[in-house]
């Protein structure tokens, strides 16, 4: 931790650093030297290999710093104004580690605090990296992301029982094994299999590159109108992507997620929408037409029979009501600093500070912690509803559905770091009229 904040008061001290205004043109930096761009590319486009090694909580830490060493040398460093929000943010991370009560807290608050720098960093490294990172090699980036979450979707549908080995299991202590989420992280499902008590058969939820269904299914909420976007912008070579699109419903449907249908519900609604105001109407008439017949598709299939059989043996929906009235009640204890990070509930069997990013934000971080980060997902809405093409909808449309996304779904750096992103190409295309 001591580390981390040095490095980002550093970088604000020695750093030539401007908040940028929407509308004030093209910046005067233009002779600085050109951030590279394979820090942010090797994230992304190596993603499945770092999955594959079993560095996917690590190597984004250490590309954050990576990226935080050039932009130190470079100087001249631009920031727009809802990423001063964010860094407010992170300083409160820090901040609220004074109410970390066990040694082992530290572990658990430092996950949380990782995400949060992190994808913070890769935003401000791609905002300034216009020679090197242009918007398609972002987003092709962000769709590889994408397709591997298809392809390992469909190894949990698949091979639902099967772990992979990674290198770093071999590395990693037998003591650090032993805890659960470290073992899903070293050892990484393809599926999460659960058989509630009750069950005739166990639901084989796909996970893979996450320990969690639930987390696969927010990142297919969250990637999926970027791939569309993409798709737009291509100008040959899409027919792999439409088959790819049809093909990863089938993973999408088994992982029983109602969040994701509904964070893509709200996706769709708001493209919809934003063709409307443009008056679009071919392309209003269009997905309409796809949406009447991917509803009847779900009913025909079975699958929202599927969804909602499952809540006869598990009452997800009642236990997550339990669980927020506690820890709503925990937060007004400590509503400014919060508790740094989850703690158990025991007549609900549950940590109070899951099972959604605002709990999450709440418990943890007080209501200063949540504000800001309302505050931000606010400021990035705004700052991009200038966007004027296809692509810049389905882009913008990202963090339009987190505003209610957050409120069941839990983000770690992968989520945060496509939240941010995506955002980012909004700004900044409209910042420096690069055509979303």
């Amino acid at each position: 931790m001591p580390n981390t904040v040095t490095a980002a008061l550093t970088i604000l001290k020695k750093a030539d650093i401007e908040t940028m205004s929407a509308g004030r043109g093209l910046p005067n930096n233009q002779n600085a030297p050109a951030l590279p761009a394979w820090p942010l590319l090797t994230l992304l486009y190596g993603f499945p290999i770092i999955w594959a090694l079993g560095l996917l909580q690590i190597a984004p830490i250490i590309l954050a710093f990576v990226m935080l060493g050039y932009m130190l040398v470079r100087g001249s460093v631009r920031i727009y104004p809802a990423l001063w929000v964010w860094g407010a943010l992170t300083f409160w991370v820090v901040v609220c580690a004074v109410s970390l009560v066990e040694p082992t807290d530290l572990i658990a608050w430092g996950f949380r605090f990782s995400g949060v720098f992190c994808a913070g960093v890769f935003t401000l490294y791609y905002f300034n990296a216009r020679a090197a990172i242009t918007p398609d090699r972002l987003l092709g980036g962000l769709v590889t992301l994408w397709v591997t979450l298809v392809i390992l979707g469909w190894g949990g549908v698949l091979f639902p029982n099967f772990r992979l080995q990674t290198p770093m299991s071999f590395i990693m202590p037998a003591s650090i094994l032993q805890n659960p989420l470290a073992r899903d992280y070293m050892l990484p499902p393809l599926a999460e299999v659960q058989r509630p008590w009750g069950a005739p058969e166990a639901y084989n939820r796909p996970s893979a590159p996450f320990p969690y269904a639930n987390s696969w299914g927010l990142a297919y909420t969250l990637l999926t109108p970027i791939m569309l976007a993409y798709l737009l912008r291509l100008r040959n070579r899409w027919a792999g992507l439409v088959v790819a699109l049809l093909l990863s419903t089938v993973p999408a449907v088994k992982t029983s997620n109602r969040g994701m249908f509904i964070g893509l519900g709200i996706v769709v609604a708001y493209v919809l929408l934003r063709q409307l105001f443009a008056r679009n109407w071919r392309a209003v008439a269009f997905g309409v037409g796809v949406v009447a017949v991917g509803v009847i598709g779900l009913f025909a299939t079975g699958t929202v029979a599927e969804i909602l059989g499952r809540q006869n043996y598990s009452d997800s929906t009642g236990g997550r009501a339990a669980l927020y009235k506690s820890t709503w009640e925990a937060t007004l204890q400590s509503p400014i600093v919060g508790y740094g990070t989850p703690r158990m509930e025991p007549s609900v069997g549950v940590s109070m500070g899951t099972q959604g990013y605002l709990w999450t934000l709440m418990f943890c971080f007080g209501f200063v912690g949540l504000g800001l980060f309302l505050v931000f997902l606010s400021s990035a809405v705004f700052s991009g509803l200038r966007v004027g093409t296809a692509s810049g909808y389905w882009l913008h449309a990202v963090p339009v559905s987190c505003f209610v996304v957050l409120i069941f779904y839990s983000f770690d750096i992968t989520q945060l770091s496509v939240l941010l992103l995506s955002s980012a190409l909004c700004v900044r295309s409209n910042y420096y009229g690069e055509g979303l």
